[in-house]
């Protein structure tokens, strides 16, 4: 599988019930808002019909703990169209992972930035949010029409979306290269293109009124 081509991934476990709270900012002397609940689920089929193993899962959250704890795993308000993330968009940064069972439970702090003033006016608001994951990696779709991730899925960050059941994966290829780095890799839908038999050709009709005027 190390030779597939990789795609990004975005998935959220659905609509999840975040608790916000105030707490002393790391390092700092202003409050933040800090949310948590429901990040992941590993061994379960969510809304968006895949699957991911507790193996990959637990690894890839192993790997993730170094950033976290260096306050780099950083997260932006709505899915970019790549696996990079963008300071520039950073709305929260992702403090705690844990397990519960099978469930991947997390809690982040919403940052003093543009797009964490929204997220947290949003919240305030009493807008629902929702955790969504952003990695890349590949699958396998199986019989009863449910993804299987593969192995090579590699967790990127949590994300928060507004309304996780419209998150899309597997558009287009993705890569890691810098040429191809700020692609979308979000195929739009298409749109059929009815031709009106009847319209007329603007070069005939140019053609036709310079003849007239020639005269």
């Amino acid at each position: 599988m190390s030779n597939e081509k990789q795609y990004l991934i975005c998935d959220s476990v659905g609509n999840a019930q975040i608790e916000v709270f105030m707490a002393e900012s790391h390092g700092s002397s202003y409050k933040s808002l800090k949310f948590r609940g429901k990040f992941q689920e590993a061994n379960t089929p969510n809304k968006n019909k895949r699957i991911y193993k507790e193996t990959t899962l637990q690894r890839e959250v192993n790997r993730l703990m170094e950033a976290m704890s260096e306050r780099r795993l950083v997260g932006e308000l709505d899915h970019p169209s790549d696996s990079v993330i963008h300071y520039e968009n950073a709305s929260h940064v992702i403090t705690n992972l844990w397990w519960e069972n099978n469930v991947l439970m997390g809690e982040g702090e919403i940052l003093p930035t543009p797009a964490g003033k929204i997220l947290e006016a949003l919240v305030q608001a009493k807008i629902p949010i929702g955790i969504s994951s952003r990695g890349v990696g590949s699958g396998t779709l199986k019989p009863d029409g449910i993804m299987e991730i593969h192995d090579n899925f590699k967790l990127i960050t949590f994300d928060v979306v507004a309304d996780p059941s419209t998150n899309k994966a597997f558009a287009s290829p993705f890569s890691e290269s810098k040429t191809e780095s700020n692609k979308n890799f979000y195929i739009p839908e298409k749109k059929e293109t009815k031709i009106n038999e009847n319209r007329i050709d603007t070069n005939v009709l140019i053609a036709y009124l310079n003849s007239l005027i020639k005269k």
